[in-house]
């Protein structure tokens, strides 16, 4: 469907491609939607070095698109995203001036981690903190079948805690936050600190979830998303700058 609205999901820390399988089979037909192959480092990772071939890749790819482009992400896919998203408009690609981000699970870019660092604590210690932060270890994480998928694990919690926002300026395009209501790792301060790092028009929506959405809530995520895509196509038909900067903030239906 080359005029559909494209949809590029980004999972988790430790995800990959089929953490979203559910997801996708639950969002409508009438969307295209890709996965990203979180791309990985052996040792220093870079979360702007990832998310700036990720940017490559999807201008070659979309060229100039028309139908609009969501990037959706969950967790340090939320950080993912939105650095690419960051790495869209500095490319100046095509696609950026129809762009929209989607983000759950994960504090504001422009907030420091307020926790003690975890991606060198021994295997054990490293899910039962886990199980304390998030609530609950995801689907993909609950058995880490040998070295290279714990080694991915950590590689993507190293990303997250060391990350740190350059200067770079705000985004342009449209952002919908999620915040889930039942994740202890994210505050309600740190998700409306999303506002800081976009010029664009901001919306907040709540959903009934725990750290993983895509798995845990698929289904009502998969509606509110829908919604959201919808809202940002709307507000981004609307002429003029009236609602740059401006918060545009709804509750679900599973807030209710």
């Amino acid at each position: 469907m080359p005029d559909a609205p494209m949809i590029i999901c980004f999972p988790h820390a430790g995800g990959s491609v089929l953490s979203c399988i559910g997801l996708a089979a639950a969002l409508p037909d009438a969307l295209a939607i890709a996965t990203v192959a979180l791309p990985r480092y052996q040792t220093g990772p870079r979360v702007t070095d990832a998310a700036a071939a990720v940017a490559e890749e999807i201008a070659l790819t979309l060229g100039d698109h028309s139908a609009g482009l969501t990037l959706l992400g969950n967790s340090f896919g939320a950080l993912l995203a939105f650095e690419t998203a960051v790495a869209l408009e500095r490319l100046e690609a095509p696609v950026a001036s129809r762009l929209h981000l989607v983000v759950s699970g994960f504090r504001s870019p422009s907030r420091p981690p307020s926790d003690a660092p975890l991606h060198r604590l021994p295997r054990a210690r490293l899910l039962a903190e886990l199980r304390e932060c998030f609530g609950a270890v995801g689907p993909d994480l609950g058995d880490l079948r040998g070295d290279a998928q714990e080694a991915e694990l950590r590689a993507d919690i190293e990303a997250c805690e060391t990350y740190r926002l350059g200067t770079t300026p705000p985004l342009r395009c449209a952002l919908s936050v999620i915040r889930l209501l039942a994740d202890p790792s994210v505050s309600d301060e740190e998700c409306q600190a999303w506002r800081d790092i976009c010029a664009g028009p901001v919306c907040f929506r709540a959903l009934e979830s725990g750290h993983f959405p895509w798995t845990g809530a698929t289904a009502a995520l998969a509606g509110l998303v829908t919604e959201l895509i919808a809202l940002a196509r709307s507000v981004s038909a609307t002429p003029g700058p009236a609602l740059a900067g401006r918060s545009i903030i709804r509750q679900s239906a599973q807030e209710s």
